[in-house]
């Protein structure tokens, strides 16, 4: 009777132990090649690719927040890939288990001609296709069961940024320069003009951000609308300086893009953050502790978000040459503890510890690595 409670209680002990730690597994890397179009998924933890599929064509690569899923948009193509990395969690009602299985491609789609921009928020991803100016809205729960979204369609082609903020959804236009809101119905229901070359969005709490050629126009949720503000550069900005990306994270009141030769942290001000070259790629760690910036120069730089300062550098990649016919720039996927820089030219992906700055791991993934989604979901692991 005394083995029987000993071996009961050792057992509930270690139940209790696993339902409190959560899974240490650092995620799966999806690699896509910007020559051959092939994508990897490679496991951070036993550092092997345990899937390699070809597709229609290269492709920039995209994180699912809170799902095992990337996609893979192919705007020469005229597709999209939804891949699932073979991480899965199972409900157990008071905790999730952590399962690694194999990955494969979920579905090839025809979202629409040139699809471009992706956003994700919430619920939902918006890929808007610049060949006629659709908008393809996903619903992120579905996914695993069917793959099936819906078109709204904005009028005409156009470089295009979509937006999806509860039951809305707001489609910049580059050459129009407007917003354009609709309900999930498909209605349009208001147009905010006034953002000359719009290009670049993200949502942080209920604003939504667009770069504009001079400046950055804010859509505030009110109620059932939106209300409109626009932040002006700052006097005396070079010519050439303009917002065209955009990133946030829900640990911070503001946004933050790119603006000449460094960033901008775009709140209630325009407030410039200098860089010693112009920034490449730029993101938040995933708890928001710190922005990791890739600049021109090849380094690697940790800021502090909320006043810009540079707290560590480090070099990692040949400089970088601007943009051209088959250019492949480095990319940048960025974690908690960790960000991973793949090197086109050498065929390698870095794991760079961002506490410390230091290169870690080297992954030899051969090709052209040119670009990188991090997926990594928290669960108890047996």
């Amino acid at each position: 009777m005394k083995r029987w409670l000993f071996t009961t209680v050792a057992a509930l002990a270690l139940v209790g132990l696993a339902q409190q730690a959560p899974g240490a597994h650092p995620g799966r890397l999806v690699v896509a090649d910007a020559k051959d179009g092939s994508l990897k998924v490679l496991d951070l933890e036993t550092a092997q690719v345990v899937g390699t599929f070809s597709t229609p064509g290269p492709a920039n690569v995209y994180p699912v927040t809170g799902t095992p899923y990337v996609f893979a948009v192919h705007r020469e193509a005229n597709r999209v890939s939804v891949v699932y990395s073979g991480l899965r969690l199972e409900d157990h009602g008071d905790h999730k288990d952590l399962l690694l299985e194999k990955p494969y491609v979920f579905a090839t789609l025809n979202t629409g001609p040139k699809p471009t921009h992706y956003f994700n928020h919430g619920h939902h991803v918006a890929i808007f296709n610049d060949g006629d100016g659709t908008v393809a809205v996903f619903d992120t729960r579905k996914l695993g069961v069917v793959a099936d979204f819906r078109d709204y369609a904005t009028g005409a082609p156009d470089h295009g940024a979509p937006v999806v903020m509860g039951d809305a959804l707001l489609s910049g236009s580059l050459n129009r320069g407007v917003v354009e809101v609709y309900t999930l119905a498909g209605r349009k229901v208001l147009e905010f003009p006034g953002c000359p070359r719009l290009h670049g969005e993200a949502v942080a709490g209920n604003t939504a951000a667009f770069g504009c050629d001079d400046g950055v126009l804010l859509l505030e949720r009110r109620g059932n609308g939106f209300a409109a503000r626009k932040l002006a550069e700052p006097a005396g900005s070079p010519a050439n300086a303009r917002v065209g990306t955009l990133v946030a994270h829900e640990a911070h009141p503001f946004f933050i893009g790119n603006f000449g030769q460094g960033l901008a942290r775009l709140d209630a001000r325009f407030t410039p953050y200098p860089l010693p070259a112009n920034p490449v790629r730029f993101a938040f760690s995933a708890d928001g502790r710190y922005l990791v910036v890739l600049t021109a120069d090849g380094h690697l730089h940790v800021l502090e978000p909320a006043d810009g300062r540079v707290l560590r550098s480090l070099g990692v990649v040949g400089p970088v040459a601007a943009g051209g016919e088959g250019a492949v720039r480095p990319s940048l996927a960025v974690g908690t503890g960790h960000a991973y820089v793949a090197d086109p030219q050498k065929g390698v992906v870095l794991e760079v510890e961002l506490a410390n700055l230091q290169v870690r791991r080297s992954f030899e993934v051969g090709g052209t690595p040119g670009s990188l989604a991090l997926v990594r979901l928290e669960g108890v692991r047996h």
